[in-house]
Formats: C-alpha cells, structure tokens, sequence
C-alpha cells in the first residue's frame, strides 16, 4: 500500500531528498554502464580538448596583441609617408630645417616601421595565426571523437526520465506517459474544468499525471499581451545669433542643436505562464484564494509588528456582521495570518481541507525557506479545480527533452544530470506540497479510479500544441510575421492505429514602419516637427499541418531517442 504524504516539508528533508539523489546517481551509472562507453578513455581525451582549448585561447591572444601592433605599424609608415609627402608638397612654405626633418624623419620613421613589420609583427602574427587554426582543428577533431565516445550514452537518455525518478521517489505522484484525451475530459466532466482558458494560450510543456488518482498538469503556457514600446526620434536644426564679445563689438555665430521626441505605441509582448492545476471532488463547493503574504519566515521587531496588524485586522474582519462574509477565525492564528484565505465561500469545506494537522504543516511549510521555497505561491481554488502558481516554477524547466543531457564529457554530463533532475525534483514537489499537505486531498478518490473505467489513450490538445512549439514557432509562422507566434492545434484526423494529422494555426504579427511628427520646442524659439519612427504590429495568421504516430502501449515503445523525431517516447513526426 502506498504511504500517504502529509508532511511533506519534514519527508523531503528527511528522505526525499536523499532518495532522489541516490536513485538519480544509481540512474546515470546504469545507462553508464549499459552504454559501455570507457570512462577512463573519455576523462584522457578529455584532459587533451581541455589542454589544447587552453593552449588555444593563448595562442588568440597572441594574435590579437601581433595584429594590433600590426596595425599600429602600419599606421605609423602611413604617418611618415604622409610627413615627409606633407614636407615636400609644403616645401616653400616651411623653413629648411622644418622642411628636413619633415622629409627626412618621415621617410626614415616609415622605413623603420616597414621593416618593423616585415621582419617581427607580421611572421609572428602568420605564425600565430597558422598555430591557431591548427590546434582549432586538434580540438574540433577530438571533440568530434569524444561525441562519438559518447554516442552510445547520449542515446540511452528518453523523455521521461525525471518523471520515473520521481515517481520512484514518491510513488504518491504518477506522472502519465502523455497527457490523454481521457485524463483532459476527466477534468471537464468530472472537476468542471473551463476549457476557455485554454483560447489565450499556447501550450509550451504540459504533464499530467495523478496524486491518489486525482489529476493534476504542470502547464507551461505562452501568451501574447501588449504593452507600451517607446520610441525615439532626433532632429538637427540650426540658427544663427548675432552676439557682443568682451570688445564690445557684435558677431554672427551659428548655433547647432538636437530636439528628442518620444512616443509610446503599442507592441506585442509573448510572456509565460507557469502553474498547477489539480482536480479532486474534495469540498466541491468551495471557492478561496490566497497570495504571498510578504511575513511568513520573517523576524525582528517590525515583522512581529506587521504580523500583529494583520491579526488585528483579520479579527475585525471575523467580527464585521454587515457584510455577506461568514469568515470566522480559526484557532491558529498564524496560519490564518499567514495563509490569509479570508474570501473562502465556506467555513465548513475549508475546516474539511485544513485539519489542525495540515494548518501546522502549511505554517512549517510557509516559513520555510532553506528546505523549500517558503511563501511564495497562490493558491486558488475554484470549486473542485484547485491551481497553484509559485514563482520558483518560473526558472524551473519543463521540458523533458533528453537531448539536454547529452555532451562528450562523461563527468560533467554525470554533473549536469544530477544537478538539473535535483533541482527539478524539489520544484515539482514543493509546488505539490500545499495540495498534498490536504489529508482529503490525498484520501479521495475519483469515480473512474474506483469503478475502473477504461482509459484510452490518445494524445489530447495539450500534446500537439507542447509538439509544435518543440518544433518552434519559426517552423508554422506566416513568412511577413516579425514576433513570436502563438500556436494553436486541431486534430483533423486520426485513425485506428495511432496515425493522424494536426493542423497548426500560426498567429503572429508583420511590422509596419510608421512616423509620428512631434512638436518640439528648439532653442532657435521655434516649434519643430520632429520625426519619430515607429512599427505599427498588424496581424497575420497561416495554417499549416504535421503528422504522427501514436503508441498507446508504452511498454512496447522504444525509448531510444532518434534525434529531434521521438517526442515523449511515443511520438513519432514528419514535418
């Protein structure tokens, strides 16, 4: 029987964490070990990319400082051809002494710097320059070797091995293959999912997966918004002035300036969104929300200070008959001061959710900042859809590409895949924490869990809109678009077998270039009309399609990676 989660913050401390990185490190010696590769081979080929990579960089430097001299030389013959030519063409003007020592110093000053060049700046700049490119070709080719060294490993690595880790970790969290038309239509019938949310977004990285058999899907969404660009534009004018200088008498001097102008104007902008979303029928009814605090781990005098505030305004709050509000304060007060959910829709489903045991845990949880991330999550729950947005999701990566973990330097992919699954472990898990800190959350199961529904598994729109964007926006964009582009999908065939075809409607924006005239008030006491170029965003959309081919049997899936054309280890797609 699988263990129930309730403390997650004291679990990962004290055996999460640990366990993760062992069974990741125990991960990476297996596919070492299945690779075959030679590690004591690799780390000798290495050393050399790395020694001769160092003797590179000395060498460029090297030319550098000989081409620079180089060229200084070349300056200086220049100025004493250019002396003595000055010299000569200036002859009658100047006096004889002048006269020589122009002519004279100059061509001698050329000679010494031709030759200067010749025998010293120039061979040792050739010789530099010749050294360069052959060890540019020693690293090239042996960096070339070690990838094929390598070669063996870098194909073991599949699209899901972060999520295997971290089940095996928590067997607590699922993480589906894919994201099933089955498990999206669970959300709408069964949890009253919306999918209208979906209409401003384009879907980057989507998992799904199930806590207890209650759905939930890390999303990473694109979105096109707008906000105000400026621009600038310049004007040269100029006048004349007649002034009195210290003589008294009267001059006519010109006056030059430059008029700036600005506007704003409106341009797209493509931010992303990252969140949880999790369904469970726990409290059915119940609507709450809650921000970060800005209090929570907090100490010291003016902490305490605001801490206070807060409850005293919360008990104010508790106390207010007039409104339609039934908030009543529970005994804990830190955790209301903390949590601050007072437009929960009902006292009695929020008691439900947060027992005593969970509201102590959720305080640990929020004043925590060494072990986890502390405060710094929304919690939203609208009925039986519950979204979780932490701003620590927002430098964590979503993508399950494997190609992420290749290289041709044993030790430092070992590194990298140790550091990169670990950190993205202890991001999915504490935006996790909040849901599995909820006894209920984890104690309820949904309708087709129990009566064992079947489940068919076909990719849903969340999956073909994570394809295309994989692909990148670039691949599907109208060829006028200058922005990012928002991609949405439509399945328009699909056959028995898994085949099918997605159609791609590419959204973007041509640029038009446009110029504002600005008055502006020169120092000549005169208005100007000053120019201020700009890009008016118009938009333009082109539809066009790609293919794949689906196994729902991820056991008899190969896992192997293909270059770019295995998706998720059960996609296969042809531009």
């Amino acid at each position: 029987m699988i263990e129930d989660i309730y403390e997650p913050l004291s679990r990962y401390r004290d055996e999460f964490r640990e366990k993760f990185s062992r069974l990741t490190a125990e991960k990476f010696n297996e596919l070492e070990k299945e690779s075959r590769v030679d590690a004591s081979a690799n780390a000798a080929l290495v050393a050399e990319i790395e020694k001769n990579t160092a003797a590179l960089e000395e060498v460029k430097s090297r030319r550098t400082l000989w081409g620079f001299l180089t060229a200084l030389a070349v300056l200086l013959t220049a100025g004493g051809v250019g002396a003595a030519i000055y010299g000569i063409v200036k002859r009658a003007e100047l006096r004889q002494e002048l006269l020589i020592g122009l002519v004279a110093g100059g061509i001698a000053g050329a000679v010494v710097f031709l030759l200067l060049m010749i025998k010293l700046t120039v061979p040792r700049y050739r010789q530099a320059d010749e050294k360069a490119k052959e060890l540019e070709q020693i690293v090239r080719e042996k960096t070339e070797e070690a990838w094929r060294q390598m070669a063996p490993l870098n194909e073991l690595f599949d699209w899901r091995i972060t999520a295997d880790l971290i089940t095996r970790t928590v067997p607590r969290i699922e993480f589906d293959p894919f994201f099933t038309e089955a498990r999206l239509r669970d959300l709408r019938e069964s949890f009253g999912w919306d999918d209208k949310f979906n209409e401003r977004y384009s879907v980057v990285n989507a998992h799904s997966g199930v806590i207890n058999d209650n759905p939930f899907v890390f999303a990473e969404l694109l979105r096109q918004d707008w906000e105000m660009k400026r621009y600038t534009g310049h004007l040269e004018i100029s006048w004349t002035e007649t002034v009195r200088d210290s003589d008294g008498k009267t001059r006519t001097v010109r006056r030059y300036q430059t008029l700036t102008a600005h506007v704003e104007k409106p341009a797209p902008v493509y931010p992303t969104d990252k969140m949880l979303i999790f369904g469970n029928d726990a409290a059915p009814d119940l609507v709450f929300s809650r921000e970060p605090s800005g209090v929570a781990g907090g100490k010291g005098f003016f902490n305490s200070l605001e801490r206070k505030s807060r409850l005293n305004e919360l008990k104010r709050y508790a106390r207010n008959l007039d409104d339609e509000s039934n908030f009543t304060m529970m005994s804990n007060e830190e955790f209301e001061v903390l949590f601050h959910a007072k437009d929960r829709s009902d006292e009695v489903g929020f008691r439900l959710l947060f027992t005593p045991l969970a509201q102590q845990q959720m305080v640990d949880l929020l004043n925590d900042a060494e072990v986890g991330f502390g405060d710094d999550f929304r919690f939203i729950k609208r009925k039986k859809i519950n979204f979780i947005m932490a701003s620590h999701l927002d430098g964590t990566s979503f993508s399950d590409d494997p190609e992420q973990f290749c290289g041709y330097d044993l030790e430092s992919m070992r590194k990298n895949f140790q550091t990169f699954n670990e950190a993205v472990f202890k991001s999915l898990y504490f935006a996790l924490a909040p849901l599995l800190i909820v006894p209920l959350y984890q104690q309820i199961r949904t309708r087709q869990a129990i009566y064992g529904e079947e489940e068919k598994k076909r990719s849903t729109f969340w999956e073909h809109e994570a394809i295309a964007n994989y692909y990148g926006g670039k691949c599907f964009a109208h060829p006028q678009s200058i922005t990012q582009n928002i991609l949405k999908t439509r399945c328009v065939s699909r056959d028995d077998a898994g085949a099918g075809t997605v159609e791609v409607t590419a959204s973007g924006f041509r640029g038009e270039d446009r110029v504002d005239h600005v008055s502006v008030y020169g120092g000549d006491g005169r208005f100007h009309a000053v120019p201020v170029p700009w890009v008016e965003y118009l938009p333009v959309q082109k539809t066009s399609s790609y293919h794949f081919v689906e196994n729902p049997d991820e056991k008899t899936v190969d896992l192997r990676r293909s270059h770019a054309l295995l998706r998720r280890s059960i996609y296969t797609f042809f531009k």
